[in-house]
């Protein structure tokens, strides 16, 4: 089993293979070579009106728009089996990390996350840990940037457990980081010039993974259970 304790893993993946970049800047409606510009390129209505909190970071005008990337997003319908291209994709790539990384099966969030930093804002709203949210202990975290991201734009995480010496994760597009969710990390107010956009999620690789009890998700409320907030590779 991959050894994540108290470590920051980045690994490299084809991005012709995962085109992530491209359905993002379709659902966007903008040139792939323009998708970190997309504060310039959307209407200024969809741009924050305040600094991001931890209690309206998913709740931005900007999201309404993100998550038409795929019908499986949609609640109110059957998530688990109604999913699209991109989630079919991204179901892909968990399989490709199960093979190539952690070498076994994996229990994962089955829709993962979508966030964007804004220039002059954040995509997260304090410096956590996910288990502070409800999440097991036994959850990797996976951070996946569609844009280039670095410096103020990208994911901060502290060098070890309760340092809390936040430091940049500069990583491309192609590259993915991998850390223990055991360390805190969060974002600072962007900066940059350009707009950063990413995905996460958390898997918990099946040789660890247990039944839980009843908790549930922070903002959705959904179980932490395969069926529910999981899903599973079958290698």
């Amino acid at each position: 089993m991959l050894d994540i304790t108290n470590k920051k893993l980045v690994f490299e993946y084809d991005t012709d293979q995962f085109d992530f970049v491209s359905m993002f800047s379709n659902v966007l409606n903008l040139k792939e070579a323009s998708i970190d510009n997309l504060h310039e390129n959307i209407d200024s209505s969809f741009l924050p009106k305040s600094e991001i909190s931890v209690d309206n970071d998913q709740s931005q005008d900007i999201y309404s728009i993100l998550y038409k990337i795929d019908k499986g997003y949609n609640l109110s319908e059957s998530h688990i089996n109604n999913r699209g291209k991109f989630l079919t994709k991204f179901d892909d790539f968990v399989t490709f990390l199960a093979k190539t990384v952690f070498k076994e099966n994996l229990v994962y969030q089955n829709r993962p996350t979508l966030r964007v930093a804004f220039p002059g804002n954040k995509a997260v709203g304090d410096w956590h840990r996910d288990r502070e949210y409800n999440h097991p202990l036994e959850e990797i975290n996976i951070w996946v940037p569609i844009t280039k991201a670095n410096n103020t734009n990208t994911i901060w995480i502290e060098s070890e457990f309760d340092k809390e010496d936040y430091a940049p994760m500069n990583i491309d597009f192609g590259e993915l980081l991998i850390f223990d969710s055991g360390l805190k990390h969060g974002n600072v107010l962007n900066q940059e010039s350009k707009t950063r956009i990413s995905f996460d999620f958390r898997v918990i690789p099946a040789s660890v993974y247990k039944e839980p009890d009843s908790s549930s998700s922070y903002s959705q409320g959904i179980e932490f259970k395969v069926g529910d907030y999981y899903s599973k590779t079958s290698l």
